[in-house]
């Protein structure tokens, strides 16, 4: 396990950096909450509700982000990167980043853009008239929280925790995870990190159709795949990265096309 001076400074790096999402998110979330379809009355004003929502949002991610790299250390896992660049040691994980993290990332994000155009036609009309709504500036923000604050809170979080209770079980010699631990942790999570879309959906459409909910895992839990697999193997930096450039492929210029798909006048 890491010692206490470099686990401080590494919690404080990756903590700031949550908070950036927790600030970025906010636009996007008030644009999903003009669109819900379950409209009512508001008991505090916007500005309230979205300080209370980042309050909320930076609360959750420093217990992930505590508890996450406490329980990582204990298996192996973290943010080999930032460790490095603390201790003086070789940033050879950095180049992991950019030559395998951001690639997958960009793949998978054409991918599911791609697939997403095969949904198209199922798609609810308060999803279809918030993709039209939805502006550039608020897709790149909330790109951010998904590559920042869910990659905590999926991986560094919820993916080690679990790891690390199945290691009680089953685990190498040396007290680590097994393989097939990861993997089935890394299934687990992509799940998990798929239904995790589902309270937002139901607040935008309200009945989840068995298509919506297909649509949902399917353009979700591929990433988590992903993603699972380079934060075991590369660190969290390389999850963020691809989570992030997936983000960005998707949500950014995947939108533009949706648009023109959606309402060719656009």
């Amino acid at each position: 396990m890491i010692n206490n001076i470099v686990f401080w400074p590494e919690f404080w790096i990756i903590f700031a950096a949550s908070l950036v999402g927790c600030v970025a998110i906010l636009p996007y979330s008030l644009r999903l909450l003009q669109g819900s379809a379950q409209k009512k009355p508001l008991k505090m004003s916007i500005s309230k509700l979205m300080l209370l929502a980042f309050f909320q949002t930076a609360i959750l991610s420093a217990v992930a982000v505590g508890l996450g790299l406490f329980v990582a250390h204990a298996i192996g896992l973290g943010a080999p990167s930032i460790e490095a660049i603390l201790t003086g040691k070789s940033v050879k994980f950095l180049v992991s980043i950019f030559e395998i993290a951001l690639p997958f990332g960009i793949v998978a994000g054409a991918i599911l853009l791609i697939a997403d155009l095969f949904f198209l036609p199922y798609w609810p009309q308060a999803i279809t008239d918030t993709s039209r709504k939805t502006t550039t500036r608020e897709n790149l923000s909330a790109s951010f929280y998904g590559g920042i604050n869910e990659e905590i809170l999926m991986r560094l979080f919820g993916f080690s925790v679990l790891a690390w209770i199945f290691s009680r079980i089953w685990h190498t010699s040396a007290g680590l995870p097994t393989v097939a631990v990861f993997w089935t942790v890394n299934i687990i999570m992509a799940i998990v990190f798929g239904l995790g879309h589902l309270p937002a959906l139901k607040g935008l459409v309200g009945k989840i159709s068995p298509i919506m909910l297909t649509r949902t895992l399917v353009l979700n839990a591929p990433v988590g795949l992903i993603c699972g697999w380079l934060f075991w193997t590369y660190g969290i930096e390389a999850a963020i990265v691809a989570h992030f450039s997936a983000d960005i492929v998707y949500h950014v210029f995947g939108t533009i096309i949706l648009k023109r798909k959606l309402s060719p006048s656009v």
